[in-house]
Protein backbone atom coordinates (compact mmCIF):
# COMPACT_ATOMS: atom_id res chain seq x y z
CA UNK A 1 0.00 0.00 0.00
CA UNK A 2 1.34 3.42 -0.99
CA UNK A 3 1.95 5.88 1.83
CA UNK A 4 -0.23 8.97 1.89
CA UNK A 5 1.15 12.35 0.83
CA UNK A 6 1.67 13.37 4.47
CA UNK A 7 3.52 10.12 5.28
CA UNK A 8 5.81 10.62 2.27
CA UNK A 9 6.58 14.18 3.33
CA UNK A 10 7.28 13.12 6.92
CA UNK A 11 9.55 10.29 5.80
CA UNK A 12 11.40 12.46 3.24
CA UNK A 13 12.07 15.30 5.64
CA UNK A 14 13.32 12.91 8.32
CA UNK A 15 15.55 11.04 5.87
CA UNK A 16 17.01 14.29 4.51
CA UNK A 17 17.64 15.55 8.05
CA UNK A 18 19.32 12.26 8.96
CA UNK A 19 21.55 12.34 5.86
CA UNK A 20 22.47 15.95 6.56
CA UNK A 21 23.45 15.16 10.15
CA UNK A 22 25.47 12.09 9.15
CA UNK A 23 27.31 13.98 6.41
CA UNK A 24 28.09 16.82 8.79
CA UNK A 25 29.36 14.33 11.39
CA UNK A 26 31.58 12.55 8.82
CA UNK A 27 33.05 15.81 7.56
CA UNK A 28 33.52 17.13 11.09
CA UNK A 29 35.47 13.98 11.98
CA UNK A 30 37.56 14.32 8.82
CA UNK A 31 38.43 17.99 9.35
CA UNK A 32 38.78 18.08 13.13
CA UNK A 33 42.58 18.26 12.90
CA UNK A 34 42.35 21.22 10.48
CA UNK A 35 40.72 23.58 13.03
CA UNK A 36 37.64 24.02 10.84
CA UNK A 37 33.91 23.49 11.29
CA UNK A 38 32.00 21.80 8.47
CA UNK A 39 30.49 25.13 7.39
CA UNK A 40 33.93 26.74 7.31
CA UNK A 41 35.33 23.75 5.40
CA UNK A 42 32.63 23.89 2.71
CA UNK A 43 33.10 27.63 2.32
CA UNK A 44 36.89 27.35 2.21
CA UNK A 45 36.71 24.57 -0.37
CA UNK A 46 34.44 26.74 -2.52
CA UNK A 47 36.76 29.75 -2.17
CA UNK A 48 39.85 27.69 -3.06
CA UNK A 49 38.07 26.31 -6.11
CA UNK A 50 37.23 29.83 -7.30
CA UNK A 51 40.79 30.95 -6.53
CA UNK A 52 42.17 28.17 -8.74
CA UNK A 53 39.91 29.42 -11.55
CA UNK A 54 41.23 32.95 -11.03
CA UNK A 55 37.85 34.35 -9.96
CA UNK A 56 37.52 37.36 -7.68
CA UNK A 57 35.04 36.76 -4.85
CA UNK A 58 33.18 39.15 -2.55
CA UNK A 59 31.03 38.34 0.49
CA UNK A 60 27.84 39.13 -1.45
CA UNK A 61 28.79 36.39 -3.96
CA UNK A 62 28.86 33.87 -1.11
CA UNK A 63 25.55 35.16 0.27
CA UNK A 64 23.91 34.60 -3.11
CA UNK A 65 25.52 31.26 -3.91
CA UNK A 66 24.81 29.62 -0.55
CA UNK A 67 21.66 31.63 0.27
CA UNK A 68 23.14 32.82 3.55
CA UNK A 69 22.48 36.07 5.37
CA UNK A 70 25.05 38.85 5.47
CA UNK A 71 25.73 38.37 9.22
CA UNK A 72 26.26 34.62 8.74
CA UNK A 73 28.73 35.12 5.89
CA UNK A 74 30.47 37.93 7.76
CA UNK A 75 30.95 35.69 10.81
CA UNK A 76 32.27 32.79 8.76
CA UNK A 77 34.73 35.02 6.93
CA UNK A 78 35.95 36.70 10.11
CA UNK A 79 36.61 33.34 11.77
CA UNK A 80 38.43 32.02 8.69
CA UNK A 81 40.50 35.19 8.55
CA UNK A 82 41.38 34.90 12.27
CA UNK A 83 42.56 31.32 11.67
CA UNK A 84 44.81 32.45 8.81
CA UNK A 85 42.86 30.82 5.97
CA UNK A 86 41.97 34.01 4.12
CA UNK A 87 42.43 37.74 3.90
CA UNK A 88 39.78 40.39 3.41
CA UNK A 89 41.07 43.42 1.57
CA UNK A 90 39.34 46.47 0.12
CA UNK A 91 38.49 46.11 -3.55
CA UNK A 92 40.57 48.32 -5.85
CA UNK A 93 37.35 49.25 -7.71
CA UNK A 94 35.23 50.05 -4.65
CA UNK A 95 36.99 50.37 -1.30
CA UNK A 96 33.67 49.80 0.52
CA UNK A 97 33.63 46.20 -0.76
CA UNK A 98 36.01 43.61 0.65
CA UNK A 99 37.63 41.15 -1.72
CA UNK A 100 38.25 37.64 -0.34
CA UNK A 101 41.74 36.22 -0.87
CA UNK A 102 42.76 32.71 0.16
CA UNK A 103 46.11 32.22 1.87
CA UNK A 104 48.79 29.59 1.30
CA UNK A 105 47.46 27.81 4.40
CA UNK A 106 44.03 27.56 2.79
CA UNK A 107 45.45 26.19 -0.44
CA UNK A 108 47.44 23.64 1.55
CA UNK A 109 44.43 22.29 3.44
CA UNK A 110 42.10 22.45 0.42
CA UNK A 111 43.50 19.14 -0.84
CA UNK A 112 42.71 17.48 2.49
CA UNK A 113 39.24 19.04 2.46
CA UNK A 114 38.59 17.80 -1.06
CA UNK A 115 39.66 14.27 -0.12
CA UNK A 116 37.36 14.27 2.93
CA UNK A 117 34.39 15.52 0.95
CA UNK A 118 35.11 13.07 -1.88
CA UNK A 119 35.20 10.21 0.65
CA UNK A 120 31.80 11.22 2.04
CA UNK A 121 30.35 11.55 -1.47
CA UNK A 122 31.68 8.08 -2.37
CA UNK A 123 30.04 6.66 0.75
CA UNK A 124 26.75 8.36 -0.08
CA UNK A 125 26.76 7.04 -3.65
CA UNK A 126 28.02 3.52 -2.89
CA UNK A 127 26.11 0.94 -4.87
CA UNK A 128 24.47 3.52 -7.16
CA UNK A 129 24.89 3.65 -10.90
CA UNK A 130 25.89 6.86 -12.69
CA UNK A 131 22.32 7.14 -13.96
CA UNK A 132 20.89 6.80 -10.45
CA UNK A 133 23.27 9.46 -9.14
CA UNK A 134 22.24 11.77 -11.97
CA UNK A 135 18.56 11.18 -11.21
CA UNK A 136 19.15 11.75 -7.50
CA UNK A 137 20.88 15.07 -8.22
CA UNK A 138 17.89 16.11 -10.30
CA UNK A 139 15.45 15.12 -7.56
CA UNK A 140 17.46 16.91 -4.88
CA UNK A 141 17.79 20.07 -6.98
CA UNK A 142 14.04 20.02 -7.56
CA UNK A 143 13.40 19.59 -3.83
CA UNK A 144 15.73 22.50 -3.07
CA UNK A 145 13.94 24.65 -5.64
CA UNK A 146 10.57 23.59 -4.21
CA UNK A 147 11.38 24.89 -0.74
CA UNK A 148 13.89 27.61 -1.53
CA UNK A 149 12.91 31.21 -0.77
CA UNK A 150 15.04 32.20 -3.78
CA UNK A 151 13.65 31.20 -7.17
CA UNK A 152 15.68 28.34 -8.59
CA UNK A 153 17.34 27.24 -5.34
CA UNK A 154 21.08 26.78 -5.01
CA UNK A 155 23.38 25.16 -7.51
CA UNK A 156 26.63 23.90 -5.95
Amino acid sequence: MEPSGKEVQDVLSFQIKTISELVQQQITNTIASLDLTSSQAFLLGYLCHLHQRGEVVYPRDIERHFQLSHPTVSGLLKRLEAKGFLLLEPSPEDRRCKRILVTDRAIHVSTQLRQGIDDVNRQLAAGMTAEEISQLRGFLNRMIANISPVKGGIHP
